[in-house]
Order: structure tokens, then C-alpha cells, then sequence
């Protein structure tokens, strides 16, 4: 579980270090598109893509488990994400310059 979770957890500091360059890249030359913003959108769709292909991994890994231990038959928690208290991680936060 801790390497389903490691992974998830790197798929989206890589994605928003590209979002991140993405933006630089497009702030570096006063909102005009630069040459070189191609190939940085190019980079974080594939980042996207990356993350998301995670993302279902994450899921279908959760699935297996509830299968295995029977928890299929409960009904799925709709959460409110203003419920979900957010900790913003000052180290990763620190290591993105927007």
C-alpha cells in the first residue's frame, strides 16, 4: 500500500513542478506565448496523464482491498471537500515558485 500511496504522492509533485514551469514560462515574457510554452504544455499533458493513470491505480488498488476484506456491499461516502481540512505542505510549497 505504502508504494500505491509513494507513487501517487510523486505523480503529483512532478505534476505541479510542470504546472509550475508551465506558468513560469508563460509569466517570463508578459503573458505572450513564448516558443518554448509548446513544449512545456506538452510536458505537463503528459504529467496529467501520468498522474491520472495513478490516480485509477490508486482506485482500482482500494477496489481489490474492499473486495478482499468484503466492504464492496457498503455504500460509497460522498464527502464535502469543504469538510476536508487542507494541510498545506510548506516544504513542497517552498519548492514551487509561482
Amino acid at each position: 500500500m505504502n508504494v500505491v500511496v509513494d507513487t501517487l504522492d510523486k505523480k503529483y509533485d512532478e505534476l505541479l513542478t510542470v504546472l509550475a514551469i508551465v506558468l513560469e514560462t508563460r509569466e517570463t515574457n508578459g503573458g505572450e506565448k513564448p516558443e518554448d510554452v509548446d513544449l512545456s504544455l506538452e510536458s505537463f499533458q503528459k504529467s496529467l496523464l501520468s498522474f491520472q493513470a495513478s490516480c485509477d491505480e490508486a482506485q482500482e488498488f482500494v477496489e481489490t482491498l474492499k473486495h478482499s476484506v468484503g466492504c464492496e456491499k457498503f455504500p460509497e461516502h460522498v464527502f464535502d471537500t469543504d469538510s476536508i481540512p487542507i494541510k498545506i505542505d510548506d516544504e513542497k510549497m517552498s519548492k514551487i515558485k509561482i
